[in-house]
């Protein structure tokens, strides 16, 4: 069975069990602030919050500055950038251990195995979407809301469908290899340091430059804030890169996962 042909057969699990995938995330979603005072509120505190903390290191702390760009023009590139990117960071550090926290509704309910991982990241991109109306609401307050945002919605839904890829890979890893939550720390440590959240490709040395578009979050990055920040030509480049990184990742992912799924079970 072809690559191509397992993603279809995944895209069709997916379709069948729609309706279950809804409930358990929203029951997922409930449980995650389940026993807090202020229980969903916290979609919102959380995230306001942590942008908080972050304007305060990068604007107070470091007075990192672009030329030509006011606090909150810098501000809302930081944001445009770091949402996406702590919404994937989420969806992959809890998709590594989901099967194997999640065993027992595996092998004791009939719970289609696909569906765990997915759930994990529908709950991370559900708490991205709020910190992305908060984003969306500073460039209005700015004056810098553009009609790309009418694209924004495309964005999530390729960064979805990358994630899903990635899930199912780290989510089959991980219950054969537990220490694999280790690696994807450290990964997504360093990952944080060469991606451009808070500088621009161009102020890394031309020696360098091929870091930055190696980087697959490099084109989440530019995607998102070319949605978000007014007057950002969109370039057909990073679109397409884009578009073939997602659909890659998934189609890699729905293989990998479908080829191991039946081994996967065997483990305690």
């Amino acid at each position: 069975m072809n690559v191509v042909a397992q993603s279809r057969a995944m895209v069709a699990t997916l379709v069948q069990h729609a309706r279950l995938l809804v409930a358990i995330t929203r029951v997922e979603l409930n449980k995650k602030f389940a026993g807090s005072v202020l229980g969903l509120a916290w979609l919102v505190l959380q995230p306001t919050l942590l942008l908080s903390v972050y304007l305060f290191v990068y604007l107070v702390v470091f007075k990192v500055r672009f030329p030509g760009y006011s606090q909150m023009d810098f501000v809302l590139f930081v944001f445009a950038g770091l949402v996406p990117f702590l919404g994937a960071v989420e969806a992959i550090t809890i998709s590594a251990l989901s099967i194997k926290a999640n065993m027992h509704l595996v092998k004791n309910v009939m719970l289609p195995i696909e569906l765990v991982p997915v759930r994990t990241v529908l709950v991370a991109l559900a708490g991205e979407c709020v910190s992305l109306g908060l984003v969306m609401l500073l460039c209005a307050f700015n004056g810098g809301l553009g009609p790309m945002v009418a694209a924004l919605p495309v964005a999530i839904a390729l960064q979805a469908i990358a994630l899903l890829g990635l899930a199912w890979i780290v989510a089959g890893l991980g219950v054969a290899l537990p220490d694999i939550g280790y690696f994807i720390s450290l990964f997504i440590f360093l990952l944080m340091f060469v991606s451009p959240i808070a500088f621009k490709p161009e102020m890394v040395p031309d020696s360098l430059q091929f870091v930055i578009y190696a980087n697959p979050v490099h084109y989440t990055l530019e995607i998102f804030r070319d949605c978000l920040i007014a007057g950002r030509t969109p370039s057909p480049r990073i679109w397409g890169a884009h578009l073939v990184m997602s659909f890659g990742i998934f189609m890699l992912g729905a293989a990998f996962f479908r080829t191991f799924k039946s081994v996967l079970v065997d483990y305690e």
